[in-house]
């Protein structure tokens, strides 16, 4: 899995990298590593003691998926490596949405057409006593 950590108005330190690998690589962990084309991670910082608001940082992760799918989160707060945990969570989240969205459940299942042919089989029985009787 590709995964490229940017820094907007901020320097990605070597620990800020590795945090980011760990938490998005356990949060995208839940996925075949083939579904997952690449993960893109955008840090910002603005603000700070000179300006009117007080200083924020946001984290972007963009998932891109090979199937097309798109995967997005944002978050924004005053602690980096908050906003990093919350943005994992809310990819981890939907992976699990669209793992779960896609899976071969319900009536794609194997095991779902031997009964419903039983049930077929069994109404399409006809013995002759379909003729009501005569009055």
């Amino acid at each position: 899995m590709k995964m490229l950590v940017q820094g907007l108005h901020l320097e990605i330190t070597p620990a800020i990298d590795e945090y980011c690998r760990a938490k998005l690589g356990k949060a995208c962990s839940h996925i075949d590593p083939r579904e997952i084309r690449e993960v893109n991670v955008r840090c910002s910082a603005r603000g700070g003691e000179d300006s009117r608001g007080g200083h924020e940082h946001k984290t972007e992760v963009t998932v891109l998926m090979t199937r097309g799918t798109t995967l997005h989160a944002d978050e924004a707060a005053e602690n980096l490596y908050a906003t990093i945990d919350s943005c994992a969570d809310i990819v981890a989240r939907a992976i699990r949405k669209h793992k779960e969205k896609h899976s071969g459940k319900g009536a794609r299942h194997a095991s779902h057409g031997g009964a419903k042919e039983a049930i077929i089989g069994a109404d399409d029985s006809d013995d002759g006593d379909d003729v009501p009787p005569a009055a």
